[in-house]
């Protein structure tokens, strides 16, 4: 036995960064279909409003535009919070390698179970953009047409920067170790679980940066972009959620304030 366990090392060492290889080329190609599909999406839009197609939108949904809208929020919840996940993807994986030699597979599941809980907050997101539209508080192209209530909702996210609830949140995606120390359980099912929990950690850190594209326009690709960028770095770089929430409350009262002098 012992002749045998120092050549087993080596070669799943070796394996590892093949693995780790496919991992982040199967993330790459997910993300970089779903900005494809949002890229789509925005340019379609572009040309209704350009051809005055926008105006003959009915205030009604149907359920097939429901389903749209959700199919939307999914595929851009998914293209926006992957890359900020990926750290803890890999750092699963390679825990999985070390304790049962096999890892690829289980990794992914842990992936579909935290993009499973980021499609529950599209369906909240959709629920949310079907009262807008109801109201008439939304555009056609999905900005919050009422600056108050745009101004709130900056003013809000930034808020909900400062409580302790973000805070508890964010360590734990600041920590994956920590994370999958606490939370570990075994098999497929124990993976998704785990994935799926760390998904609502990140529900609960990002949902207010998530509703801000209300209020600059939920296909406003450079805002989204931008906001996929700043999740990725808060969970990178300490310090960042304190001059963020300080921006956001000073935009949105700039917002509120305008309209009242």
């Amino acid at each position: 036995m012992d002749s045998i366990r120092p050549s087993a090392i080596p070669v799943r060492e070796a394996a590892w960064p093949r693995e780790r290889f496919t991992m982040l080329a199967g993330i790459a190609a997910v993300v970089l279909a779903g900005w494809a599909y949002l890229a789509y999406e925005a340019w379609r839009m572009a040309a209704m409003g350009a051809s005055g197609m926008h105006e003959h939108v009915p205030r009604s949904w149907h359920a097939v535009d429901l389903m749209l809208v959700f199919g939307m929020w999914a595929i851009m919840m998914a293209a926006m919070m992957l890359p900020g996940a990926t750290p803890t993807l890999l750092l699963f994986a390679r825990v999985q390698e070390k304790q049962t030699g096999g890892h690829l597979i289980r990794a992914w599941v842990f992936a579909s179970g935290y993009v499973a809980m980021w499609t529950v907050f599209s369906i909240g997101a959709t629920v949310a953009q079907w009262a807008l539209h109801r109201a008439a508080l939304l555009s056609p192209m999905m900005l919050l047409s009422n600056r108050a209530l745009a101004g709130a909702v900056l003013l809000g996210a930034g808020i909900y920067q400062f409580t302790p609830f973000k805070q508890a949140c964010l360590r734990h995606c600041q920590s994956p170790l920590g994370f999958l120390l606490s939370r570990w359980r075994d098999g497929r099912g124990g993976a998704f679980a785990m994935g799926f929990s760390h998904g609502a950690y990140c529900v609960g850190c990002c949902w207010a940066l998530m509703a801000i594209l209300f209020a600059l326009g939920v296909m406003n690709l450079a805002a989204a972009a931008a906001l996929a960028l700043f999740v990725a770095a808060e969970k990178l770089v300490p310090g960042l959620r304190h001059p963020a929430g300080i921006a956001l409350i000073c935009w949105g009262a700039w917002l509120l304030a305008a309209l009242v002098f």
